[in-house]
């Protein structure tokens, strides 16, 4: 419930600014000349002087018409609502025109006490009508109103198409926004409305499944690539990904909907009595659409960069998704801000502007906000390439950070100050505030939640023979979790940034008093392995983790296999080495989860008879929890109840298959030896790519003592596994095998993008020649 509150503050939001008269957006809680007829009479007399204005050097006097008017005077409220020529003048214009608009009598009534005295409640309207209707018109050039007079005809139809034009651009670059912004939730929540359908109406979803259309969809719309076979895996120098074809469809719409709606709908009014020419008016408007919509953007980008995105678990997409959603939405957000930001500089070099005019409104305070809140967001779009963010991450989170909320105050600074609350654009800002503020409060709420306001005891444990630790975090409360999910964890103290966390995948699970549920395997190209060879392997398990296992089993708990890279996993596997055991320690840590894990995301699962698991490398952790969830389900099934009617993502299947490939002899026998024993129920196949007498070439950032001590951990586990092939998994022939014509199998794959790309090539083709195969793809990329 509470990843929905943005959404509830952008609906209180839109609702309660459409109730305030002085607050809201455009047409929503805000009506920009509603008596236009009115406000075009003021506007049109109001720079008119009375007998009553005063001036500087003197405080009232009758002026002939002759006099100079080199000084500027002020006419307050109390001389407009006694000046006899004003009032007449203003009710007559009121009546004359307003009728003309179809503008009832009781509205010219109220609007009249607004426009010519202030709010006042005398004199009326009908007191103020002329007994007789004025003849003579105001000229064009006149500065003074001595005379009731009709108001000049040429001066009000000005002032009239002005005001008309400018609010009509105004209602409409908010329809626009608020169009789009509908547009991009409907087609996201549409498409939620479907995957929770197909789990609520189990018949829909195997009908759908089993149809020719569905087969159709996923052969040509939801599993191939953009082009080629990239998609997962990074453009040659990581210069960025491929969205999926999906994906891209998605954002090609959004891209072509943002053009459209910064492009049309303009009109320019002439003769006009704000602009000084129509390329000026023009460029006014173009300025306001898309600095409008690039609010809109700004809000949609920070909404859907968010961990406590609701969209989420709607959708069933994948934060990853969302991330490149967050990417895109950004981009154009900065492009339309680029392109208010050259219109409005445009403008100021039109006809009777130039240089010294646009260096004199650049050095309003507004102004330069303006561009400073541009720069930052472009530098905010610019510096998130992916070579940046895979190389210098750290550098990245926190610089990015700091563009946005530059940004943010910029955009507040050059809305508020300037244009007060007149044409509500300050929404999209509350709105941008929203989101980006409710998603950090729901972080440190959940930190604070899962670790009981107190930091839990992790033990981390050094897996021989690779560059790989094993983390258990001793939970303070009972939590549920499920396969899929991956929790966010910070290791204050160890680098000094306490606010930096990193998200890893949830390999085990227990709940107090048990032990961390694992499953014998049936090696599938080895079904019948010799005893002897079993009890070899069972000899090389882990004593510090029974140890720690023996002494923790009154807490609940949960397991991460962590890889080294760079950063923060690289200081927790030096921490290991450095301590006292030189294999493991205990450590305080915050969890920040679960996350994902969603119903909507596993949907093909439940109607899956076979699971095929195809993993690379580490991703063998998220795989672990779908192990975990099978052996649990099937150890139920056992104790009395049909396999079929326990519950569980993975309802009907029968058959569940894991096939891993791995560089590390030292992480396979880990991984057998610690998460898959004891249960019987999973085939495997393990394949091991590292030549064991080969050196390490991960390419990893540690110091020379953590190389010199991978090294020496994997020459002492070299050696031949049963169970294991060594080489290269050969993707085509493990899918092709675990294929059964009129059986529904769901491949879910976890691995190097290179791996996953190759995965859905050869389920794209299985679905081809009539094979009922789906697929899951786990994966999380910044």
């Amino acid at each position: 419930m509470g990843i929905a509150m943005p959404f509830f503050v952008l609906v209180f939001f839109f609702n309660h600014h459409a109730r305030a008269a002085e607050n809201g957006i455009v047409g929503f809680g805000i009506s920009l000349y509603q008596d236009l007829c009115c406000q075009s009479c003021h506007d049109s007399l109001s720079s008119l002087y009375l007998n009553c204005t005063t001036f500087d050097d003197m405080s009232s006097m009758d002026m002939s018409m002759d006099m100079s008017m080199d000084m500027m005077g002020t006419t307050n409220d109390e001389c407009y609502a006694s000046n006899i020529p004003w009032l007449q003048t203003m009710a007559y214009c009121i009546q004359q025109n307003c009728n003309a608009d179809g503008y009832p009598a009781e509205k010219q009534a109220k609007c009249f006490s607004t426009q010519a005295v202030a709010g006042a409640s005398t004199p009326t309207f009908q007191d103020s009508l002329p007994a007789t209707a004025p003849t003579v018109e105001v000229a064009e050039d006149a500065t003074w109103l001595n005379v009731t007079s009709l108001v000049n005809s040429n001066t009000y139809y000005a002032t009239h198409g002005t005001l008309g034009e400018f609010a009509r651009s105004e209602y409409i670059h908010t329809r626009y926004s608020v169009m789009l912004y509908l547009i991009v939730m409907g087609i996201c929540i549409g498409s939620g409305i479907l995957a929770q359908t197909r789990g609520v109406f189990p018949g829909f979803q195997k009908r759908l499944h089993t149809s020719t259309l569905w087969a159709k969809l996923q052969q040509y719309i939801f599993l191939p690539a953009l082009f080629g076979s990239r998609r997962l895996e990074p453009l040659p120098g990581h210069i960025g990904y491929v969205p999926g074809r999906t994906l891209s469809i998605f954002i090609f719409i959004y891209v072509v909907m943002n053009i459209i709606l910064s492009s049309v709908s303009f009109r320019s009014f002439w003769p006009n009595t704000w602009f000084t020419s129509p390329q000026f008016e023009m460029c006014e408007y173009v300025g306001n659409r898309t600095g409008t919509l690039s609010l809109v953007n700004m809000s949609i980008a920070i909404l859907f960069a968010g961990r406590n995105n609701l969209l989420i678990a709607v959708t069933g997409w994948s934060q990853t998704t969302f991330l490149t959603l967050h990417r895109w939405a950004a981009r154009v957000a900065a492009l339309q801000a680029v392109v208010h930001s050259i219109a409005y500089t445009v403008a100021y070099f039109e006809p009777g502007g130039g240089a010294a005019i646009y260096a004199a409104k650049a050095a309003e305070p507004f102004y330069w906000w303006g561009i400073i809140a541009t720069i930052a967001l472009c530098l905010a779009t610019a510096f998130a390439i992916l070579p940046l963010r895979i190389n210098f991450y750290e550098i990245f989170l926190i610089t990015h950070i700091a563009l946005v909320i530059l940004a943010l105050i910029g955009c507040w600074y050059h809305l508020v100050p300037h244009f007060g609350y007149i044409y509500g654009y300050q929404v999209w800002l509350y709105i941008c505030f929203a989101f980006w503020g409710f998603d950090r409060v729901a972080r440190v709420v959940r930190v604070l939640y899962y670790n009981r306001l107190r930091s839990s005891t992790a033990i981390v444990e050094k897996v021989e023979g690779c560059d790989v630790v094993q983390v258990t975090v001793l939970l303070r409360g009972e939590w549920r979790f499920g396969p899929g999910q991956h929790s966010f964890l910070y290791l204050h103290g160890w680098q000094g940034k306490f606010w930096e966390s990193h998200p890893f995948s949830i390999a085990g699970w227990k709940r107090r008093g048990q032990s961390l549920p694992t499953a014998s395997v049936s090696p599938s190209n080895s079904v019948n392995t010799p005893t002897g060879e079993q009890e070899k392997d069972a000899g090389v398990v882990s004593s510090a983790a029974v140890s720690h296992q023996s002494q923790n089993q009154d807490r609940s708990s949960i397991q991460f296999l962590i890889r080294a890279h760079s950063g923060m996993t690289s200081a927790l596997h030096r921490n290991v080495l450095y301590s006292s055991s030189r294999s493991s320690m205990e450590k305080s840590v915050y969890t920040e989860g679960p996350y994902a894990g969603h119903r909507a995301t596993l949907q093909p699962l439940f109607l899956a008879d076979t699971v095929l698991c195809i993993v690379g490398g580490i991703g063998i952790t998220n795989a672990l929890g779908f192990v975990q969830e099978y052996t649990t389900r099937v150890r139920d099934g056992k104790g009395g109840e049909s396999v079929g009617k326990v519950g569980g993502v993975m309802k009907k299947a029968k058959r569940f298959i894991l096939a891993w490939s791995a560089r590390e002899m030292g992480l396979i026998d880990h991984v057998k030896l610690n998460f898959l024993e004891d249960v019987d129920g999973i085939e495997y196949s393990f394949f091991c790519t590292r030549d064991p007498s080969s050196s390490d070439t991960t390419g990893q950032k540690l110091d020379d003592t953590i190389n010199d001590e991978r090294q020496k951990d994997e020459s002492s586990t070299a050696r031949t596994t049963p169970g294991v092939t060594a080489g290269r998994m050969n993707i085509r022939s493990v899918i092709r095998s675990s294929l059964e014509a009129g059986l529904q199998t769901t491949v879910l794959v976890c691995g190097p993008g290179n791996m996953a790309d190759e995965v859905t090539r050869e389920v794209v083709g299985c679905v081809k020649v009539g094979f009922r195969v789906d697929l899951v793809e786990e994966a999380f990329a910044w």
